[in-house]
């Protein structure tokens, strides 16, 4: 059986760093940094996505409430009193703290990644700059002789992704660059850089990085409305792919809104966006269970098995975000593979006769799937085709020396 050694403590660790340090370049200091970033965003998407996810199992599972119905609409239903109304209550409050604390994922990232490279003075300008790919700022225009504001389409992890890079090494090349004297290097690093860095954030966000971001969604979205109408295999294609590819980000939500449109007038069903929600977390959290038996060796940091339990569980809770942490530590090839893999399991469903016009991936809403087999059975080649891709790529990189995990 194969097993991955520890660099550190071995006792040819000299040949072993001298090896590694060949093969470093671009790519590893980048993924350094990247992991920074995961490691501290891991345990909040944890928590924020159990408690959401909980608050979802309250009212549609253990009191079985219409899934098309919000929290608030049963309670003003009048039909649940005593305890059921204290638990939709709880499930209420559970959703709103839950979904508030998962709103800080990827601020976190943003933040701790720009710390990886920048330092302490790069934390806050690298959690502003997560903030409002989230929460775009909005931008005056005059309409009509009268100044209104509007807030642009959110940039979402990507945007996270690049605004973290980019002040991270702004305030690494400001360190290096501005010389005070020993006595004024409080107001370096507590003032003049964190001020520098944040209108450098504010400048990037609202003038580059946020309206790329809004114009290539556009993009996204004319594309799906083109598709839709060319066909149920075409527009199932694009649907799953686009849906995949940012895990709950602008892209996906494009998405949503579009297929949203066509399943509510009963145009063309939902089936390959629901596949595709649910599909990247099964499969890369089903890869933590299933490494150390095909392969007989864990092929990634201890972090990420606990973060893979709870992406098959989110998952099945409608929720697509626990995929962020492993689509992040290697994208290049990862978010290809899940896409693919949504793709893949979206096409295998419809061809064997799934339909599903409900606007839910929630394993709740699987009674309302028409042809529930061959909606499962898609999924699973989906998840499957995933989650034994990345086993034996990453082995293969371990092998190869160019993948280092830990045991």
């Amino acid at each position: 059986m194969a097993v991955t050694k520890k660099i550190i403590g071995d006792s040819d660790a000299a040949p072993k760093k001298s090896q590694m340090s060949s093969n470093k370049g671009v790519w590893s200091e980048i993924s350094k940094h990247l992991m920074t970033g995961i490691s501290y965003m891991i345990p909040v998407l944890i928590m924020g996505g159990l408690i959401g996810a909980f608050s979802q199992i309250i009212p549609y599972v253990l009191l079985n409430i219409d899934p098309s119905m919000s929290i608030v609409d049963a309670l003003n239903t009048g039909n649940y009193t005593g305890l059921n109304e204290s638990l939709l209550s709880l499930a209420s409050i559970m959703e709103k703290f839950g979904f508030t604390l998962f709103g800080f994922a990827i601020p976190l990232f943003a933040s701790f990644t720009a710390y990886s490279i920048g330092g302490k003075t790069a934390l806050a300008a690298g959690f502003i700059g997560g903030y409002v790919a989230n929460n775009p700022i909005a931008r005056l225009s005059v309409a009509d002789g009268a100044w209104t504001a509007s807030a642009p389409t959110a940039s979402g992890f990507m945007g996270a992704l690049l605004i973290a890079f980019a002040v991270g090494y702004f305030v690494k090349w400001l360190s290096k660059t501005i010389n005070l004297p020993k006595n004024w290097m409080a107001f370096k690093t507590t003032f003049l850089i964190p001020l520098t860095a944040a209108v450098f954030t504010m400048v990037l966000m609202v003038f580059v990085i946020t309206p790329v971001g809004g114009w290539m969604n556009q993009g996204i979205r004319s594309l799906l409305t083109l598709a839709g109408s060319t066909g149920q295999y075409v527009y199932a294609l694009v649907l799953a792919a686009t849906t995949a590819f940012d895990l709950g980000g602008p892209v996906n939500k494009a998405a949503g809104f579009v297929a949203l449109g066509f399943t509510t007038e009963r145009v063309l069903p939902i089936t390959a966006r629901v596949i595709a929600i649910v599909t990247p977390s099964i499969g890369l959290g089903l890869s933590t269970l299933l490494d150390r038996k095909l392969v007989g060796r864990r092929i990634y940091g201890k972090e990420f098995y606990e973060a893979g339990k709870t992406s098959i569980f989110l998952a099945f809770m409608g929720i697509s975000e626990g995929a962020i942490p492993f689509a992040m530590e290697r994208p290049a090839f990862t978010i290809p593979l899940y896409v693919v893999g949504s793709v893949l399991g979206a096409f295998t469903s419809i061809a064997l006769g799934a339909v599903q016009w409900f606007p839910e991936s929630a394993i709740w809403a699987w009674p309302l799937v028409s042809n529930k087999l061959a909606y499962v059975g898609g999924l699973a080649v989906g998840v499957i085709f995933v989650a034994l891709v990345n086993i034996y790529y990453r082995n293969n990189l371990i092998k190869k020396g160019k993948l280092v995990v830990e045991e």
